[in-house]
């Protein structure tokens, strides 16, 4: 009997102590739900980029509410021997998005970038869409291509999407403002973009 009563207690003990487990996390959480939800949109763009020297362009929108670019990949194809960089540039800092310099034979990885695109992807008519990507030359440019090192090679051919620093970037955008991109390629050598990945994020 008296084993009886004490196993009656302890079964009250956690059933109290359940209760106010459950009242403390009301009390300190009266709004429950998810939080910190951000939706995330995949897009593609078919666009006719032939660079055969070195140019900028401008990065910008029609959209009139700002977005965010959190990623930006480039597919296309490189023909000739030289060196072919692709950078989107902010004020710090220019990003390369696409290089065909490569460490040896661990070089394909590191110019196809990641190998896909999560999310819903659409493909996407500027002229429709007003928070497409609009890509517009601005001039021809100088700079430092740079020099192949010591295990290094040149990669031609096709790649498909590119995102050496730019697979993970936080870069406002609307029809304000706007990024330029940076295309170095060596005399001889063409740089074709023949499309973009990209994603976007609508706070």
């Amino acid at each position: 009997m008296e084993e009886s009563t004490k196993s009656r207690i302890h079964q009250i003990e956690i059933i109290a102590a359940v209760v106010l487990l459950f009242v403390g996390i009301v009390s300190f959480f009266p709004n429950p739900g998810i939080t910190g939800y951000v939706s995330v949109e995949s897009r593609k763009q078919r666009i006719d980029l032939t660079i055969a020297n070195s140019q900028s362009y401008i990065l910008t929108t029609n959209s009139e509410e700002p977005f965010s670019l959190t990623s930006l990949k480039f597919s296309g194809e490189v023909i000739g021997e030289g060196i072919a960089k692709a950078y989107i540039a902010t004020k710090e800092q220019n990003i390369l998005i696409y290089s065909n310099v490569v460490k040896g034979e661990e070089g394909i990885g590191s110019v196809t970038g990641m190998e896909g695109i999560t999310g819903n992807v659409v493909g996407v008519d500027p002229e429709l869409e007003a928070d497409s990507l609009i890509i517009e030359h601005l001039e021809n440019i100088e700079g430092e291509i740079g020099v192949i090192r010591e295990g290094e090679t040149i990669i031609k051919g096709n790649f498909e999407n590119s995102c050496v620093d730019s697979c993970f970037i936080e870069m406002l955008l609307n029809k304000d403002i706007g990024y330029q991109l940076l295309f170095y390629v060596e005399v001889g050598t063409v740089l074709n973009i023949n499309e973009i990945s990209y994603t976007i994020r609508k706070d």
